[in-house]
């Protein structure tokens, strides 16, 4: 098995700034993504605001973990290549999605998103698949955010998410990209980035999927 490269390099590139805009406290609103200043000439915020984090302290080490956990296992599922690919088109859809809704932020979640619906619909293994709809149930939990029991479902919806992943054996195969349709749906729904990154996601791995599909099938003889 080959090391997970692009993981150690993106989770490197990420923690290092995510981590110093707790020392450096004008380091996140220089970096983040910021419509008005992108429409003024400042283009390269919606990649800096990848690396830093909105989110706080607790904000910041959860998508850092994700990235160490999805990266790993889309690496090995999927390959280098196709890792890189769902990771930059859930940063480039969310990242579109906040400019034109006019949401400023920062925070690698909307990447993490494209790899977490890669897993679902693309990866072969049920712990890859299982593991990328979880992520789509925490990251649809945030349309709970505006509801004063926000808190608490959250956390209810997140462990019944999280069986998903304790029953992976005994669910079918067509469940994992179902739930991860449904939390995107719901998102976009409410308008939240995660909804577009996640869709965005979902449709390039199954497109990878279809491309691996057709290069694999048998050739007949002439």
């Amino acid at each position: 098995m080959s090391k997970p490269i692009a993981t150690s390099v993106l989770l490197a590139v990420t923690a290092v700034p995510s981590l110093l805009q707790f020392a450096v406290p004008g380091l996140e609103p220089a970096l983040r993504r910021d419509p008005a200043a992108i429409a003024g000439g400042e283009w390269w915020r919606p990649v800096t605001a990848l690396v830093v984090q909105d989110g706080g302290v607790w904000g910041t080490l959860l998508n850092l973990a994700f990235l160490a956990v999805l990266g790993f296992l889309a690496e090995r599922a999927l390959g280098r290549p196709r890792m890189l690919l769902l990771y930059a088109t859930g940063a480039a859809a969310g990242e579109a999605a906040g400019y034109l809704l006019g949401r400023p932020g920062a925070g690698n979640s909307i990447a993490l998103c494209g790899l977490a619906a890669g897993l679902a619909v693309a990866s072969q293994g049920r712990l890859e698949r299982s593991v990328g709809a979880f992520y789509t149930v925490i990251m649809g939990s945030l349309v709970l955010a505006a509801s004063t029991w926000a808190v608490a479902l959250t956390v209810l919806l997140a462990m019944a998410g999280f069986q998903l992943v304790v029953h992976r054996e005994r669910l079918p195969g067509w469940a994992f990209p179902s739930v991860a349709a449904v939390a995107a749906l719901a998102l976009v729904a409410s308008a939240d980035l995660h909804g577009y990154a996640l869709l965005s996601g979902m449709i390039m791995a199954w497109i990878l999927r279809g491309a691996s599909a057709s290069t694999s099938l048998p050739t007949r003889p002439a």
